[in-house]
């Protein structure tokens, strides 16, 4: 009987936990790069799109985790576990 209380109070409290919050004009949008690396696109992981790639000086790439200036992020790392940089 509990069981059936607490499934009926999940989901009357479901819709307005779906709700999202509205996006504003500080929200990360990603810029992307030009002329980028086969290495670096077969690198990216499942579900990211490459908007979110960053290349640091030295032509090694990174994704960007957040918005900061200048850009922050991980480094991409090939199926070796090496990061990619262009030649």
């Amino acid at each position: 009987m509990a069981l059936k209380v607490l499934m009926i109070m999940a989901l009357a409290a479901a819709p307005g936990a779906c709700e999202m919050a509205t996006p504003t004009e500080t929200a990360f949008k990603p810029s992307g790069l030009s002329n980028v690396s086969p290495a670096a696109i077969a690198a990216l992981p499942p579900g990211i799109d490459q908007t979110f790639l960053i290349r640091d000086g030295n032509g090694c790439y990174g994704l960007a985790v957040e918005q900061t200036e200048p850009q922050t992020g991980v480094a991409l790392l090939d199926a070796d576990g090496r990061q990619v940089c262009d030649a």
